[in-house]
C-alpha cells in the first residue's frame, strides 16, 4: 500500500475537497461496487459523513477541522483487473491495489522547524514525510489577475512555505535505499475553479471551455504556467533537472475542483443534483475530475512499492 499526502492551508478548500472526494468514492462504491472498495476506520467515517451530509444538503462545510492535530486517512483501492483496463501492466484478476490518503498533518508554515529537527521525529510523522503522492491544493480565489496588488505577498509566502514543504519531502523520499522507490508525483488541486478570474484564466492562456473538457496535455500546460507565474518558487523545487540525490519528480498533474452555487433567501448555498437511480442527493460538482484523481491513485498505488519509513 502506497500514501498519498494532501496539503492544505486553512481557506484553501480543503474541508470542501475531502468531502467531494469521498461524495465521488461513495458514488463509485455504489456504481462500481465489484471493482472499487474503500475503507476507514469508525471516527474517520463519522468525520466524513457528516461533511459528506453538509455538501448534500446544500451547505458549505461549517465544521473547522483542525487537521494537523486530528489527521484523517482512508483507504481505497481498485481490482487489479481493472488497473489493466485503465492502461497498466496486467496483474492477477483478483484483489485490489490499495493508497492510503493521508489528510492534512503537515502545516507548511513548519516544515522548516521539522527540517531542523528531523532527527527527533517519531515513526508517524516520518512515515507522513515520505509519502510518494503529494496532493497540494491551490486557491483559484488567491490567484489575482493583476501581478503587482497585495495579495501578491500573501500568495509570494504561500509559495515560499510550499517549495519548502517540497523540499522537505523530497529530502525523506531521497533518502531511500532503493533508487526505484526515489521518485516523488505531484498532483496539484486548484480549488475553487469556478470562482477563477476571467483576467486570470486570459493571463494563463486557458483553453475554451470547462476543464474536465481539456486534453490531458493542455490542462498540464496550464498548470506548468501557473506554477511559474504564481508559484515561481515552488516550480524551481519541481525542476529535477538538476539534481545529483537520485530523486526523480514527475511532472505535475493537474485537477480542478468546483461547486455550482445558488442564492436562496438571501442564503448562498450549494446547489444538488438528484442521485438517480440510487436516490439521495449529491453536490453540483466536478465527478469526472474526482473520478480521474481516484483512478490517478489507482495507477500510482499499481506502481508503487509499499515501502515503510525507516
Amino acid at each position: 500500500m502506497s500514501a498519498a499526502l494532501v496539503l492544505g492551508d486553512r481557506g484553501s478548500g480543503l474541508t470542501t475537497f475531502v468531502g467531494l472526494l469521498y461524495t465521488a468514492q461513495v458514488r463509485l462504491g455504489i456504481d462500481e461496487s465489484d471493482e472499487f472498495r474503500f475503507h476507514a476506520d469508525r471516527e474517520s467515517i463519522r468525520r466524513l459523513e457528516a461533511i459528506y451530509g453538509e455538501l448534500g444538503s446544500g451547505r458549505f462545510p461549517t465544521h473547522d477541522e483542525d487537521w494537523q492535530q486530528h489527521p484523517l486517512s482512508f483507504v481505497f483501492g481498485f481490482r487489479r483487473g481493472r488497473l489493466r483496463s485503465l492502461g497498466n501492466t496486467p496483474g492477477p484478476s483478483d484483489g485490489f491495489d490499495t493508497v492510503e490518503v493521508l489528510v492534512g498533518g503537515l502545516p507548511t508554515d513548519e516544515a522548516a522547524e521539522l527540517d531542523a529537527h528531523d532527527a527527533l521525529l517519531d515513526r508517524e510523522t516520518r512515515e507522513l514525510l515520505s509519502s510518494r503522492v503529494v496532493i497540494p491544493l491551490v486557491d483559484a480565489v488567491a490567484l489575482s489577475p493583476d501581478p503587482n496588488d497585495a495579495e501578491r505577498l500573501s500568495l509570494a509566502r504561500a509559495d515560499r512555505l510550499l517549495a519548502s514543504t517540497f523540499a522537505l519531502l523530497e529530502k525523506f523520499v531521497a533518502a531511500e535505499r532503493e533508487r526505484r522507490t526515489r521518485r516523488l508525483f505531484p498532483l496539484f488541486v486548484l480549488t475553487k475553479v469556478d470562482r477563477l478570474h476571467l483576467e486570470t484564466l486570459r493571463r494563463l492562456d486557458a483553453p475554451s471551455g470547462v476543464p474536465s473538457e481539456w486534453k490531458a496535455e493542455a490542462r498540464r500546460a496550464f498548470g506548468d504556467r501557473l506554477l511559474r507565474q504564481y508559484y515561481p518558487e515552488t516550480a524551481r523545487q519541481l525542476d529535477g533537472s538538476h539534481r545529483t540525490d537520485g530523486l526523480a519528480i514527475s511532472r505535475p498533474e493537474w485537477f480542478y475542483s468546483g461547486l455550482a452555487t445558488e442564492l436562496i433567501a438571501d442564503e448562498l448555498r450549494v446547489q444538488r443534483r438528484s442521485r438517480a437511480p440510487a436516490g439521495g442527493w449529491e453536490p453540483s460538482y466536478p465527478f469526472e475530475e474526482y473520478r480521474s484523481l481516484i483512478e490517478t491513485l489507482g495507477r500510482l498505488a499499481h506502481r508503487l512499492p509499499a515501502v515503510q519509513a525507516g
